[in-house]
């Protein structure tokens, strides 16, 4: 986009915003800068601030937005720049959360469109002097709109499909030198999932990863249900494992333990919509995550799990999870979660048993709607929150159906009132298998839990 333009957009939305993700780390095949700012990870759908509505979802959605402001140093030092390159209408995507700002603080903050587009950028991607190089620098927090990550990885590099490589441009260098200074990296949706040193999710669902596995694309990958993934990785801001968005709502728990099954790679982070997660003192040994907004964060160790084969079909035991929502707090360089301000519900659990779950994994209908939302997650909860050690539930898919088995041995679970007076739960240890289900009638059906790992050969994932 022409100079002219760029400046015609900023005069007419002079906004102020601090927008602060907490990232930390950088392009795979590039040396790593010292990491010295915040990441604030949104798993999308972030509610939009109006400030006369009473609406719940909005209140977390404010708090979320003034979360970024403050880590950018408040509105009198905040200098924000909005990336709307996910996004297939840039402008009109940037217009949405310019406006946002604009709703909650007036002209007291310093927020502007970076008008890094797919395509346009790249005229000046590779030029240091450019003006939006240029005006990457003059800016201390950064937020990343939604919609397709490749297209943010497109502009933000030289890739190169065919041999599977990349090179840096001035764009990601420029943004690199403001993060070690201090910036504030943000995102929703797209704009999270771009984020990793690992391997950058690209597109799936759940069922087709657990059945057909994971597919390396460099690109945007075709608009279907395999699981692709780019091999070279997001941005490089976030160096802690696998990131993923949308998560309990769109059950992606499969998805994302499929893929850090394949890749090996230990622990793999997924944010619900609503929800940031909030990284601090990055690249320090006191580097914390914090959770924030009306959902949580769902963490999957897979440090001791092992994968299978049972009628032809990919299985996976040992894999644990923590779910943390707002409040909690997790340092991954020592894998621990602390849960300060809720309540351990051992002993206190309100439910005798928890039925099957058929539709764990939230599959689409022929509509392409969400069925089930958080199903996966919600039934991990009632386990808690149960007096039953363990549950089953199955995708609703059957050729083969999926099915998770999901168990508390060593486990706990907590519960505490949020920011909003709402009682949000948490738990910590909680036992994953998946498999095809047992067959109708057999003796593994009734077995239940423990029953995956009959007739199988299992080995380390690696």
């Amino acid at each position: 986009m022409p100079l002219m333009m760029i400046k015609s957009f900023k005069e007419s939305s002079k906004i102020a915003f601090v927008f602060g993700l907490v990232l930390s780390g950088v392009s795979v095949l590039s040396a790593a800068p010292v990491s010295a700012g915040s990441l604030v990870l949104v798993g999308g759908s972030l509610a939009f601030p109006d400030p006369d509505s009473e609406s719940l979802e909005e209140e977390y959605g404010i708090s979320i937005y003034r979360e970024i402001v403050d880590l950018a140093g408040g509105t009198s030092n905040a200098k924000i720049g909005i990336f709307s390159t996910a996004s297939g209408n840039p402008a009109r995507s940037a217009r949405a959360f310019l406006g946002d700002f604009a709703a909650l603080y007036g002209d007291d903050l310093d927020v502007e469109w970076i008008p890094v587009t797919r395509d346009t950028c790249s005229s000046y991607k590779n030029d240091s002097n450019s003006a939006i190089a240029n005006q990457i620098r003059d800016r201390n927090a950064f937020f990343f709109t939604g919609g397709d990550q490749s297209f943010i990885t497109d502009c933000f590099f030289n890739e190169d499909p065919i041999a599977q490589t990349r090179t840096d441009t001035a764009l990601i260098q420029a943004l690199r030198d403001q993060f070690a200074a201090g910036a504030v990296i943000a995102g929703t949706s797209a704009g999270t999932a771009v984020q990793p040193v690992d391997p950058m999710v690209t597109n799936g669902e759940t069922y087709e990863a657990l059945r057909d596995g994971s597919v390396s694309f460099v690109g945007s990958p075709p608009f279907d249900n395999t699981l692709y993934y780019n091999p070279l990785g997001g941005l490089g801001f976030f160096e802690y494992g696998l990131l993923d968005s949308h998560f309990s709502e769109r059950g992606r728990q499969g998805r994302i333990i499929r893929l850090a099954s394949d890749l090996g790679v230990d622990r793999a982070f997924g944010v619900d919509e609503n929800t940031a997660l909030i990284v601090t003192n990055t690249g320090t040994p006191d580097v914390n995550f914090e959770v924030l907004g009306q959902g949580g964060v769902f963490i999957s160790d897979l440090t001791s799990a092992e994968v299978g084969e049972k009628d032809g079909y990919w299985t996976i035991s040992g894999v644990t999870a923590t779910y943390l929502t707002e409040g909690d707090q997790y340092n991954p360089l020592t894998n621990t979660a602390t849960f300060e301000n809720k309540t351990s519900l051992t002993g206190r659990e309100q439910l005798d048993s928890v039925p099957l779950e058929e539709n764990i994994f939230s599959c689409l209908d022929e509509e392409g709607d969400w069925t089930n939302p958080r199903g996966f997650t919600d039934t991990a909860i009632a386990l808690f929150n149960s007096r039953s050690t363990e549950v089953i539930g199955q995708s609703c898919q059957t050729d083969p159906i999926y099915q998770a088995n999901l168990g508390k041995p060593v486990g706990e679970g907590f519960f505490g009132t949020d920011s909003q007076g709402v009682t949000r739960y948490s738990f910590q240890n909680l036992d994953i298998d998946i498999a095809p289900a047992p067959e109708p009638g057999t003796v593994l059906a009734l077995l239940g839990i423990g029953a995956f790992g009959a007739g199988s050969l299992l080995k380390r994932k690696r």
